[in-house]
């Protein structure tokens, strides 16, 4: 089977779309149906730069005009039928949240009447690791905390701790993985000298009327139960909203017919499929190339996925774009405002203006008119 690039790209996406809002470089295309023809020519694209002016790698592509009906044919958008999963909150769920909260206010607590490590124990050790003798970048360590069980090392090494004492040292002979991260220790056998600090367990709270008051600040254990199933339910709805503009916008897409894309769309989202991962790469403090080579795709596979997801979001954007022309959508003052402040507010911005600094007026009107296409295919749709 083809491996695949990990990536969760829904094929009809408008909170991907929506997501262009936070970017600084402006998304343009017009929805007005064009005496002048596009040309069609590839976008240029340039590299980023970060505000030291180094290079980011990250690919600025800009959206250019085109004439949406050269591209499309609008299908079916009014009263579009789908279906949703009906999600209801069940005790069980409250339960869940619960001990999620619980286990996340769990604090760890030193173990003095045992010294030596068991299976599931939190130690608290030093370690060096030596290759014929000779220690290793990135074998070694002081004070680190480690959970017996949970293969956060190399296989061997948490198993040849089980039955150590605290306060000596023990020796680890181990060998690392084959397909390891580092060419110079993988298949490679070592030996790591460990010394355990301290064994320490994990404490959980125990659900009490004192506990919600004191640290939950709800009076009473269903007052704080209640809260719960509040948000679980909110997020039911929000799911379930996901769900029912997923399944109409996919069906007016499947309705639309499709003569052929915008060559400036297709850069755009190629780029902007390229950065997520530019991005994301940068998180583990890798480059592009590296995360492909580590991620076992090759770039021919990589490109294929990016053209599958420049080609379904052009699909989107054209449909969006041909219900804005078709029923001649617009943004009032009014409307901008709001929709300004809405924007700022679900993007976590803490204020209106700090918002207004990272997005382009051009791109958040851009987003409030797809945002009444999306509505005017929803406020019709019939739930079967």
């Amino acid at each position: 089977m083809k491996k695949r690039i990990l990536l969760l790209v829904m094929s009809v996406s408008f909170l991907m779309l929506m997501g262009g809002c936070g970017k600084k470089n402006a998304a343009k295309n017009n929805t007005e149906d064009k005496n002048t023809e596009s040309d069609d020519k590839d976008a240029e694209g340039t590299a980023d730069k970060t505000e030291d002016g180094t290079d980011s790698g990250l690919i600025n592509v800009t959206k250019e005009d085109y004439k949406v009906s050269d591209y499309i044919k609008l299908g079916e958008y009014k009263g579009i039928k789908y279906t949703v999963n009906k999600l209801e909150v069940t005790d069980a769920d409250i339960e869940t949240a619960i001990q999620e909260d619980l286990q996340a206010a769990a604090t760890e607590q030193e173990i003095k009447d045992r010294d030596v490590v068991k299976d599931g124990d939190i130690v608290n050790i030093d370690y060096e690791g030596l290759k014929d003798g000779v220690a290793f970048d990135g074998g070694t360590a002081k004070d680190s905390d480690l959970v017996i069980g949970s293969g956060s090392f190399i296989p061997g090494f948490e198993d040849g701790l089980i039955g150590a004492t605290v306060g000596k040292q023990v020796d680890i002979k181990t060998t690392f993985p084959e397909d390891y991260q580092s060419t110079e220790l993988a298949g490679q056998e070592v030996v790591f000298k460990v010394t355990v600090n301290a064994i320490k367990e994990k404490v959980v709270p125990e659900l009490t009327e004192d506990y919600v008051k004191e640290n939950l600040k709800f009076d009473t254990i269903d007052a704080y139960k209640e809260d719960i199933r509040k948000k679980l339910q909110e997020e039911n709805e929000a799911t379930m909203k996901s769900e029912k503009i997923k399944n109409v916008f996919q069906t007016v897409v499947d309705n639309s017919e499709f003569k052929s894309y915008p060559q400036t769309l297709l850069d755009f989202y190629k780029a902007e499929f390229k950065n997520m991962y530019i991005q994301y790469a940068s998180y583990f403090g890798l480059d592009f190339a590296g995360f492909i080579e580590g991620s076992g795709i090759t770039e021919e596979e990589f490109d294929e996925e990016a053209s599958s997801y420049a080609e379904s979001m052009a699909k989107q954007e054209l449909v969006l774009n041909s219900i804005i022309k078709t029923e001649k959508l617009d943004i009032s003052e009014d409307e901008y405002q709001k929709g300004v402040e809405k924007l700022a507010a679900d993007y976590g911005y803490e204020t209106k203006e700090d918002f207004l600094n990272t997005a382009e007026e051009e791109q958040i009107r851009e987003t409030l008119l797809w945002e009444k296409a999306i509505n005017t295919m929803l406020d019709t749709a019939v739930e079967i």
